[in-house]
């Protein structure tokens, strides 16, 4: 088999933002879904593999784009290492990928140290970023046991899903049917929107305030830069105009500077 034949050479990266991509890629992938009447379980299996496959690019997409022109994120991995083969063969926007490739977002303690080591985000993640983490890792173990063991429950994905509720099930098969694959694909979904939006406002709030003037026409450029990295142009509650969000944005700072709550 000639693999470099299996690639498409003459693709060109996406210009829409991380959250859309993923987006539109759960709408394709849902579309395989099999139906209630006639639900298969190892067909709705794939289709939770294309679902967290799908997060997992949302994650690397994101974090890749902001390394590439977020000064702090570039801070934090400054003595990151990267291969050789990565250094000469890829381009500046892509050479973080050569980092993230170290790195799985399946687990709690991955996804939150990815978010303080490479980002750079301080403090306490909130809570219900904390929530629809721990939701989403749940899933991830069903994921592992589809992958690894054709649906079996092992023992670690048992630990870490609740021995107690779990220790019957041992090398048992995983039973997906329709709705909790809907459930698997909603609580994907609820992760990629809340750390959207986690992290375009804490990347906002870190933009020193001698960056803004209060005047849209001339905090566009920068503002847009990240207005457009996170805005969702996609799903039927997608963001509001960038002119908007920025007065919502400059009434916040005012309102935190005041010590008044918003």
């Amino acid at each position: 088999m000639s693999t470099e034949k299996l690639f498409d050479q003459s693709y060109k990266e996406s210009t829409a933002s991380p959250i859309d991509e993923f987006l539109t890629r759960l709408l394709s992938i849902n579309k395989l879904a099999p139906q209630p009447l006639a639900f298969d379980p190892f067909q709705g299996q794939l289709v939770l593999l294309g679902v967290i496959a799908a997060v997992e690019s949302y994650f690397r997409t994101l974090f890749r784009r902001l390394i590439a022109f977020d000064p702090i994120c570039q801070a934090s991995v400054e003595e990151r290492d990267v291969s050789y083969s990565a250094a000469i063969h890829l381009s500046r926007e892509m050479l973080p990928e050569a980092m993230l490739e170290r790195i799985s977002f399946v687990s709690t303690s991955n996804i939150t140290t990815a978010i303080r080591e490479l980002i750079g985000i301080k403090g306490n993640i909130p809570a219900d970023l904390d929530t629809a983490i721990k939701d989403y890792v749940r899933v991830c173990h069903l994921r592992h046991c589809a992958v690894h063991r054709f649906g079996k429950l092992g023992v670690s994905n048992a630990i870490s899903l609740g021995l107690s509720e779990h220790k019957a099930l041992l090398e048992k098969p995983l039973k997906l049917d329709y709705v909790a694959l809907q459930n698997t694909i909603a609580i994907s979904t609820c992760l990629v929107k809340t750390l959207n939006n986690y992290l375009f406002n804490e990347l906002l709030s870190r933009v020193p305030a001698s960056s803004w003037t209060g005047q849209y026409s001339k905090d566009r450029p920068i503002f847009i830069s990240y207005y457009n990295l996170f805005s969702d142009k996609v799903s039927s509650n997608r963001s509001a105009q960038s002119n908007q969000i920025y007065k919502q944005f400059l009434k916040q700072r005012s309102m935190f500077a005041a010590g008044a709550k918003f």
